[in-house]
């Protein structure tokens, strides 16, 4: 069979066993003194957050932490945070028994470029600092893997794919990463399905499982969850608002300013995502904007001093610009 990622116990509840095969994927090798790190993958409105606040939460269990007490400890909702959170997890005696630290994707409120480096930045941590102060389990929740340089990829032990049909339960399948170094010269990145036993009965039966049904948190974890996720990311969002306002009305001035913003934002493309609303296509993905729906935000009219009829003739100007450029659907 090769590589054996666990071992478990047979139980009737697959719910059980799917937390139990999570326990020996990461605590055992906590206990090895070596560091997990899990990649979360998928796109927005898939469940990478709440499929890895379950996973924070059964491995604070086996641990006897109070997930929903250290949730303000354990999760980095913005880059500025990290290097205390961090620090306080591997070096405050008060958390000792904390194992885990979750990066939630924070790619839509900072620069590309910073988020890649940063995310590089933390494996890179986590990978260093284990032996000195202690092993830990580091969950990034990110939408694609090439959000990892190819050298830290390789230090990478997991890796989950998330996918929600609709807005039911979360499909996880989980992989293992592994160097493929027979061409020494060209080692490869690969990943495998996970493969181990459960014992029943006095006897050792393969089982590989393809796929993880993950249900929502429980209230009591999602909700205060989403409350400072909110808080930390709309602060920087409102400050990122106000610092774009500034800066369009001294690039333009006011005279025609309909058309005069519709040409700042088509030559700043990267701002459109704090201004266009994000809506729900059929499929539960990120629905692709077009001539005929394109939206503004709601606080889009008050950051510009607009009227309700400049909100819309912007609107219908913003998407033939961006039309005319190639950068909306057709």
């Amino acid at each position: 069979m090769g590589v054996v990622d666990f071992v478990i116990t047979y139980d009737i509840d697959s719910k059980k066993m799917g937390e139990e095969v999570i326990r020996h994927l990461t605590v055992n090798r906590l206990k090895a003194k070596k560091p997990v790190i899990i990649l979360l993958v998928g796109d927005s409105g898939e469940g990478k957050s709440y499929t890895g606040l379950k996973i924070m939460d059964i491995i604070n269990k086996w641990y006897g932490v109070d997930t929903k007490k250290h949730l303000e400890d354990q999760i980095v909702y913005t880059p500025l945070e990290y290097a205390k959170k961090i620090d306080a997890i591997l070096t405050d005696k008060d958390k000792k028994k904390l194992r885990v630290l979750m990066i939630d994707e924070a790619r839509e409120i900072v620069s590309a470029s910073l988020w890649y480096s940063f995310v590089n930045r933390a494996i890179a941590d986590v990978n260093a600092l284990h032996r000195t102060v202690k092993p830990i389990v580091l969950i990034v929740v990110v939408q694609f893997i090439r959000d990892i340089d190819p050298s830290t990829r390789r230090t990478v032990q997991y890796y989950f794919k998330c996918a929600r049909p609709l807005a039911g339960n979360v499909n996880l399948y989980p992989f293992r990463l592994w160097k493929d170094d027979r061409d020494i010269d060209n080692p490869r990145l690969r990943k495998r399905t996970l493969r181990g036993y459960y014992l029943k009965d006095g006897k050792k039966i393969h089982f590989r499982p393809r796929k993880f049904i993950v249900s929502m948190p429980a209230k009591e974890l999602y909700q205060p969850y989403d409350k400072i996720n909110k808080e930390r990311k709309g602060k920087i969002i409102r400050r990122k608002l106000q610092y774009l306002v500034k800066a369009i009305e001294k690039d333009l001035g006011f005279d025609d300013k309909i058309e005069k913003l519709a040409d700042w934002y088509v030559t700043h493309p990267e701002l459109l995502s704090l201004i266009q609303t994000r809506g729900r296509g059929a499929g539960g993905g990120q629905r692709i904007h077009t001539l005929r729906n394109l939206k503004v935000k709601a606080d889009f009219k008050a950051m510009h001093g607009l009227t309700n009829m400049e909100v819309k003739a912007f609107e219908v100007e913003l998407a033939k610009r961006l039309e005319e450029t190639d950068m909306l659907a057709r």
